[in-house]
């Protein structure tokens, strides 16, 4: 006589309650990992890390300048520009690092996008900015910071035709409270460490909290 005996074990609500509970961890795990990956390769300067809603906001794969690059309009880049003298920047102070790619001042570069390069006309009123005659979208100048305390930002005005290596940044990702040419003018290809490129980003229209 032959006996068979089955020793499957049913799968209890607790083993059944414990995989749902790793599986909707899993992409938290997932995005950590990316994250920590990210600042670990932007401190090497192959990646950023944005967290300004200016552009879309995320992880950005970035190419070093060198003197093959050619930069063009729709360009996402990375750069220094030279801030206007005789205005208070303190409000910028949480975006300092400590890393190689750093600009001179300590400060995380700047992420932005080329809406104009060599030859371009451009007009800046306190109304907002004309390139060609077409207006560029949002793009009317704030006087002051939304932070607290306001402090009064620079105020870039005129008209303008780009010379060779002059450019103009925009924030295309929320341009309302991008700090970029509006407020600096045009910037120069040295100015520039990197050209970006998209990686895991999300567009992400933030709004300024009004304290009562």
């Amino acid at each position: 006589m032959s006996s068979r005996f089955n020793f499957s074990i049913p799968l209890t609500p607790f083993t059944t309650t414990r995989r749902r509970r790793w599986k909707r961890l899993l992409p938290v795990a997932v995005a950590g990992a990316m994250v920590a990956v990210a600042v670990t390769a932007w401190d090497n300067g192959d990646w950023r890390l944005n967290l300004s809603p200016s552009e879309p906001m995320g992880i950005w794969s970035v190419t070093p300048m060198t003197p093959m690059t050619r930069l063009q309009v729709g360009d996402v880049v990375t750069l220094c520009p030279r801030l206007p003298s005789g205005y208070h920047y303190g409000w910028l102070e949480d975006k300092k690092i400590h890393a190689a790619n750093a600009c001179a001042d300590g400060r995380a570069p700047f992420l932005k996008t080329i809406v104009a390069g060599p030859g371009d006309t451009l007009r800046e009123t306190g109304d907002g900015v004309v390139i060609g005659g077409l207006p560029l979208p949002d793009s009317r100048p704030l006087p002051f910071t939304t932070s607290k305390p306001q402090v009064r930002l620079p105020q870039w005005r005129g008209t303008v035709t780009l010379k060779a290596g002059q450019y103009w940044a925009y924030g295309a990702g929320d341009p309302r409270f991008s700090f970029d040419s509006r407020y600096w003018g045009p910037f120069r290809r040295a100015q520039v460490r990197g050209v970006a490129h998209p990686i895991a980003v999300w567009k992400y229209a933030w709004t300024p909290r009004v304290d009562d």
